[in-house]
């Protein structure tokens, strides 16, 4: 916790020392003051996407493993109707989108319970 508060206190004085150096200070602080906010901001950017990475493909690995693991075991237990049936259901309801995840948990869970009665 105690990093996540130093680095936001660093993100919002980055930017502050940044002006005060450009009406107090040298020219050479100012460039190099500017250089490390604009340095800090692409690393907070860079790090927020590797974030969001991680946690997409932690969403949809846990869930399409458990999708993979019933279908498996369904079909083995000689239900490769229901297994179809269920697919072709969640085929049909998933719409792939940049803007969200598309419902992609409930689709897997629907289809899992589908296979399941």
């Amino acid at each position: 916790m105690m990093q996540i508060i130093l680095i936001v206190v660093i993100s919002a004085l980055l930017p502050i020392a940044w002006i005060m150096a450009d009406f107090r200070g040298s020219a050479l602080r100012r460039r190099v003051i500017g250089a490390m906010a604009l340095l800090w901001s692409f690393g907070i950017a860079y790090m927020v996407g590797v974030l969001q990475q991680f946690d997409a493909n932690a969403y949809y690995t846990s869930h399409t493993k458990e999708l993979l693991d019933v279908s498996i075991s369904q079909h083995q237990a000689g239900r490769s109707e229901a297994v179809i049936r269920e697919w072709t259901r969640a085929r049909d309801a998933f719409h792939p989108t940049y803007e969200n995840r598309g419902g992609y948990r409930e689709i897997v869970a629907e289809a899992i319970e589908g296979m399941k009665r």
